[in-house]
């Protein structure tokens, strides 16, 4: 899939837009929960979803409107790994917090280890397949055509 034509880019700042757009988009939901308890029950469970969808999409758009092309296959999965892992070490402390705080309400110690080592699993293979699924080309190709229309609009303005 790859031309020699296509030099492959640094992912590493887009990973840094991933994350701190995950950090804020969970701090504005945890601002909304504390502000409005009743929405901890309507959103809880939907809220992954979306930050990590707005984390890739910010993330994409960054890297379209710089770059004005989609991801070549080495940066796509490379982009899709390092992602899962800032997501995966963004949400462990939080986890681990949503974990002490059963704890003191249920005991946990009858858990065995395989189903801790089970769940970690679980959601770091859900978090890579949501992160390989948001930083498709299914979406990108969205965000591309509007990145090209608009420099095509602000390209011709000149010769109006």
């Amino acid at each position: 899939m790859s031309n020699s034509d296509d030099t492959s880019i640094s992912v590493w700042p887009y990973v840094g837009y991933y994350a701190l757009t995950m950090v804020a988009l969970t701090i504005a939901l945890g601002i909304l929960v504390i502000a409005v308890p009743a929405f901890s029950e309507v959103i809880g469970k939907a809220a992954g979803f979306a930050i990590s969808f707005g984390s890739a999409n910010i993330a994409l758009s960054k890297f379209i409107r710089r770059n004005g092309r989609l991801f070549i296959h080495r940066e796509y999965w490379t982009i899709v790994l390092l992602s899962t892992l800032a997501a995966f070490l963004i949400s462990a402390p939080l986890g681990w917090l949503a974990i002490l705080g059963e704890a003191k309400r249920h005991d946990l110690s009858g858990v065995p280890l395989a189903v801790w080592v089970g769940s970690v699993l679980f959601a770091f293979l859900l978090t890579f397949g949501l992160n390989a699924a948001w930083y498709s080309s299914r979406f990108g190709k969205t965000l591309l055509k509007v990145e090209l229309a608009r420099r095509a609009r602000s390209d011709t303005e000149a010769f109006r």
